[in-house]
């Protein structure tokens, strides 16, 4: 990542510490990485950017309750508020009217995360208590799966990871 690119996410990160802040958040960074913890009450999350080839803002842990949805929107409306939001990115062979609006992504409006599932056969999941698991990222080939794994157990080092192989997409062909 260029010093640059770290400036620019890192004043992202700021503005919306600052406006969780306001809102009562007790908000903290994780030295040397692009990384905060956020609590308020009971309520506790990590934000972090995750690095290429995913790229976006993820706000961890990925659970389904109605308060990560609202933490989730916050967060987004103070990236879009500030004009941080991000272009449309397509490949070769791909239009919008492909994808249906899935849910909102950070970093970018909802439905503009555009790429094409079958070019990601390899799917990092992490593995949760009670036969739970959910998707953390795709990509293209098994050594960025592992890349990625291996910078994640760095940084989560109680967390368990998998790379699978998905065929299902390739299979769709």
């Amino acid at each position: 990542m260029k010093h640059s690119q770290w400036l620019r996410l890192k004043a992202d990160a700021d503005r919306i510490v600052a406006a969780l802040r306001a809102d009562g958040f007790q908000c903290r960074k994780h030295t040397h990485r692009l990384s905060w913890h956020f609590r308020k009450g009971t309520v506790s999350y990590t934000l972090a950017w995750l690095p290429a080839p995913v790229g976006e803002w993820s706000l961890l842990p990925n659970d389904g309750t109605p308060e990560r949805s609202q933490l989730l929107s916050q967060i987004h409306s103070i990236l879009e508020h500030r004009g941080c939001g991000r272009s449309v990115e397509t490949h070769p062979g791909t239009s919008l009217q492909d994808f249906p609006n899935k849910g909102v992504q950070l970093g970018c409006a909802e439905g503009d995360r555009i790429w094409n599932q079958q070019n990601y056969p390899w799917t990092l999941v992490r593995l949760l208590p009670n036969a739970q698991h959910y998707t953390v990222a795709r990509f293209y080939s098994r050594a960025e799966a592992e890349n990625h794994k291996r910078f994640l157990a760095r940084w989560m080092p109680a967390a368990e990871f998998e790379i699978m192989f998905d065929g299902s997409v390739t299979a769709d062909n």
